[in-house]
């Protein structure tokens, strides 16, 4: 897994870009008190200081933001200023932005023997911080050579590089075709290189949407927007879930690549065998218990942990590509009978012989029709 900081690893993975005047997105926080008797070690930072390290005079408790940037600070992600300001309707400058999406991956380096653009020299302060979101393809530079630390960074943008920070922690998009259901009010003037980047974040509930909604692509980010965004990505309940998936998503290409070291590259696994989620565990099923016994054999070679102990190697009467078909089958002849129906869940049974289907209606001559047609094949349920 890509490293990113000890704090994104310990604490673990939506934004809302709107005006900060016009959103209360967060309950108020309770306004911390310093103690009344506070003791400390000599040269140490007194409690007093290093509570008000996080709190700045312009983002009061009932600031939209203060949640997000409370967080940010506390966790060294991003800073306020000497003045005890944080200026969280300010814009962000590309290099501001270099330093809090560095400090997010947690691998800036401690020296910089050349920089990669012309306008970046070792004693910038966010010299180093510039190499590293660079190196990781995050943040890019321009094609004359140039990073321009100090120009400000739109929303489009932010979108862009926030979308490449999810990638480069290992997400991959399951379903592109999923995104053009997310059409903002002013989508059209969202840039073409940034369309599926704000889709994606909206998708995955990372920035609020509504079609009704405008997203003012070209408008400068502001470091409340910022820390909000980034606060999402890493702390959120929508963060979580995208760790899940992540990881789930590293297991299925462990599978795929144990099967491929096992039985190469000319395997058909669509027709010979069939991979799905249940419980929490991966399960590989094969229709051939040749197959499963090779495989098992291989699998003793691997050391990922998580791995083995959240997969089961079966044999199943039916692959990928048999599902599909019955799939198909049973889903025309549920429309045909229940036109006012959803189907709602589909997973293979437990011996890997059929389907289960959760609907949300169900008659019982539906019940009787299917059985007629399927036989066991397909066991169709509601979820009440």
């Amino acid at each position: 897994m890509n490293r990113i900081s000890t704090a994104v690893l310990l604490t673990i993975v939506s934004a809302l870009f709107v005006h900060a005047e016009a959103v209360n997105l967060l309950p108020s926080s309770t306004t911390l008190s310093p103690s009344t008797y506070t003791y400390s070690q000599p040269n140490s930072t007194s409690t007093f200081d290093r509570v008000q390290k996080y709190r700045f005079t312009d983002v009061p408790t009932n600031f939209w933001a203060y949640e997000s940037i409370t967080q940010m600070t506390k966790e060294g992600l991003m800073s306020g200023y000497r003045n005890g300001t944080f200026k969280p309707n300010e814009p962000l400058s590309r290099e501001e932005a270099a330093s809090l999406f560095s400090n997010m991956l947690g691998d800036t380096p401690s020296i910089m023997l050349a920089s990669s653009f012309s306008d970046i020299t070792s004693d910038r302060w966010s010299s180093l911080a510039i190499e590293s979101v660079a190196r990781a393809n995050i943040i890019s530079g321009y094609g004359d050579s140039t990073y321009r630390p100090e120009q400000y960074m739109s929303r489009q943008e932010f979108a862009v590089v926030a979308n490449k920070f999810l990638h480069y922690q290992g997400y991959h998009t399951e379903d592109p075709t999923a995104l053009d259901s997310i059409h903002f009010s002013d989508q059209k003037f969202i840039a073409p290189w940034a369309q599926s980047s704000v889709r994606e974040l909206a998708f995955l509930g990372f920035i609020n949407y509504s079609t009704t909604g405008l997203f003012n692509p070209e408008k400068y980010i502001t470091r409340a927007e910022a820390a909000e965004i980034t606060y999402r990505l890493l702390f959120s309940k929508e963060a979580t879930a995208i760790q899940h998936t992540i990881q789930q998503q590293q297991m299925e290409e462990t599978a795929r690549a144990l099967i491929k070291k096992t039985f190469g590259e000319n395997y058909d696994f669509h027709n010979r065998g069939a991979m799905f989620w249940r419980d929490g565990k991966l399960v590989i099923s094969f229709t051939s218990p040749k197959d499963v016994k090779a495989i098992s054999a291989e699998t003793a070679y691997i050391k990922d942990k998580h791995f083995l102990d959240n997969h089961i190697i079966t044999t199943g009467s039916y692959s990928l590509g048999d599902f599909d078909n019955l799939q198909t089958d049973a889903a025309y002849l549920y429309r045909q009978l229940e036109p006012q129906g959803t189907i709602l869940a589909v997973i293979p049974t437990p011996n890997v012989d059929g389907l289960m289907i959760t609907v949300d209606t169900l008659k019982a001559t539906t019940v009787t029709a299917f059985v007629k047609k399927f036989g066991k094949k397909i066991q169709l349920k509601t979820n009440s």
